[in-house]
């Protein structure tokens, strides 16, 4: 065939985990009797909370056809082609196994905010429940070089504060702040996205 199909995935195949009725009936369209596409298929979406596989398999499971990780374009799949920080130590905020992919992206030593976090524990002190009982002596020497958002965290105010940490001291968040730190080191954003409806009636 001389063309093929580009699919978002949220909000136009699915809502949440419900596919979309007339989704699911057009797909039976685009398959022969062996399940196999009768053009090319790609997915794309703004989700960066999983690896691929995962996501073909859901769509597989939610649409009744055949999807291999190789038709899936996540939003964080780019950064395979961002060879020159894949040696360097990344920072990795989101949900998710993340450090699976981060791994699989190319990344050899990505580090998470929770990571981060227990080897800088007075850092993070908003929740009071979790601040340390005694001064703890752990701590984090290697230069992180880059900052890499899959997507949205579930502890924004953590998250937050230790990427601000680590912006303001180029790298080594255990460090005072400096005033020669602009530019700051790189931050990937893979999802910008902050608007989204899943099975609720309305964007949030």
């Amino acid at each position: 065939p001389s063309f093929g199909f580009l699919f978002d995935i949220d909000g136009v195949l699915v809502r949440g985990k419900t596919p979309i009725p007339a989704a699911k009936t057009a797909f039976q369209k685009l398959v022969n009797s062996q399940g196999q596409f009768l053009v090319p298929v790609v997915f794309v979406t703004n989700a960066g909370n999983c690896l691929r596989q995962k996501k073909a398999d859901q769509l597989s499971h939610l649409l009744g056809v055949p999807i291999s990780q190789d038709q899936v374009m996540m939003s964080h799949s780019p950064l395979r082609m961002f060879k020159r920080y894949h040696e360097k130590c990344v920072l990795v905020s989101g949900q998710g196994p993340l450090l699976d992919i981060a791994q699989d992206l190319g990344f050899c030593q990505p580090i998470t905010i929770e990571t981060l976090r227990e080897r800088h524990p007075l850092l993070d002190v908003v929740d009071h429940d979790r601040r340390p009982n005694v001064l703890v002596s752990a701590y984090f020497c290697v230069q992180i070089l880059s900052v890499v958002l899959f997507g949205e965290p579930v502890r924004w105010e953590t998250n937050l504060q230790l990427i601000i940490d680590v912006l303001l001291t180029s790298g080594y968040p255990g460090n005072p702040y400096q005033h020669e730190n602009y530019p700051h080191i790189p931050v990937l954003a893979c999802n910008m996205d902050l608007m989204w409806v899943a099975e609720a009636q309305s964007p949030r």
